[in-house]
């Protein structure tokens, strides 16, 4: 990581106050608005813990977030978000509990998965325009008794290379009909046009009576293979091939941050991207990993 851009977050976080006025104004940009009562107090002074001036409720900023109840300073999360977001190979809870001088495993790769879910929320935006849908298989160990687990991908293709498209992941629990189109109203915006592997999604109905729709071609399916195998190898060295498929969909939602804000020219942009999604409200969760999905060991 780029030692100036360490100094520079250290800077800007370097005490609890500084962190405490930065998420206030990240959660609420125009002023406090009360959870419980609605009503917005534009004079309210940035801190951590506010009291309503109408209902007499009291709140705080991390209240109904993904930090909500955290014993670990502002500071701290300051921190182990700016690492989340440099580390373009991931960061695993072993790094995390030697970065952050932790004593317990456990607790760093709770905390990690929280910044995980964050990375989820901030990257919940559906694909648009024109949209590359395709499922595939991960491959596991050969020593894996379970079937390799599949998954869905969106590709967004409305940019002149794929450096600049997003993508989105979400595990299927199989490859039904019902279960592809439920994971392709969560990844791609109703009013998109999807780009299919081949006749077979055309015929089942399930997605084309939603969406508008033609066959891809060659090259942008070439485009998709080359990312799922770009997935897997990410996966492969970063986790060593230990990632239990129950989590699949959380670490499918990191590698999605990085893929899509690789190439952003700020920073500070990508830092608050994912602060955005630490901040933001858990009462619409980001995407869960599907009801019976495989467990086992991803390559």
């Amino acid at each position: 990581m780029n030692t100036a851009r360490q100094q520079d977050i250290n800077t800007l976080f370097s005490s609890e106050q500084a962190c405490v006025f930065y998420l206030f104004k990240k959660r609420w940009p125009e002023g406090f608005i009360c959870p419980f009562c609605g009503r917005k107090q534009k004079e309210m002074a940035p801190a951590y813990t506010v009291v309503c001036r109408y209902c007499r409720k009291q709140t705080s900023i991390t209240a109904h977030t993904l930090m909500h109840g955290t014993k670990k300073s502002l500071i701290a999360w300051m921190q182990l978000s700016w690492q989340f977001c440099f580390r373009k190979r991931g960061l695993s809870a072993r790094e995390v509990q030697r970065i952050m001088v932790l004593a317990s495993y456990q607790t760093a790769w709770r905390w990690l998965q929280k910044i995980r879910e964050g990375a989820a929320q901030a990257e919940s935006v559906p694909c648009r325009g024109n949209v590359l849908f395709d499922c595939a298989s991960l491959p596991t160990p050969h020593t894996s008794e379970q079937p390799d687990p599949c998954i869905a991908i969106a590709l967004e293709q409305n940019h002149g290379n794929s450096t600049g498209s997003r993508v989105l992941f979400a595990v299927l629990a199989s490859r039904s009909t019902d279960a592809v189109t439920a994971a392709a109203n969560r990844l791609i915006f109703r009013n998109a046009t999807l780009q299919l592997r081949d006749q077979q999604w055309i015929d089942t109905g399930g997605l084309t009576e939603q969406y508008s729709y033609k066959l891809a071609s060659r090259e942008q399916l070439q485009q998709g293979q080359l990312l799922i195998q770009e997935t897997t190898d990410w996966l492969n060295i970063t986790y060593r091939g230990a990632v239990d498929t129950r989590y699949l969909q959380s670490y499918l939602a990191e590698f999605s941050f990085h893929h899509n804000t690789a190439f952003w020219p700020d920073p500070m942009a990508v830092f608050d991207h994912l602060l955005g999604g630490l901040i933001s409200s858990t009462d619409n969760p980001p995407l869960p990993l599907e009801k019976g999905s495989t467990r086992g060991r991803l390559l």
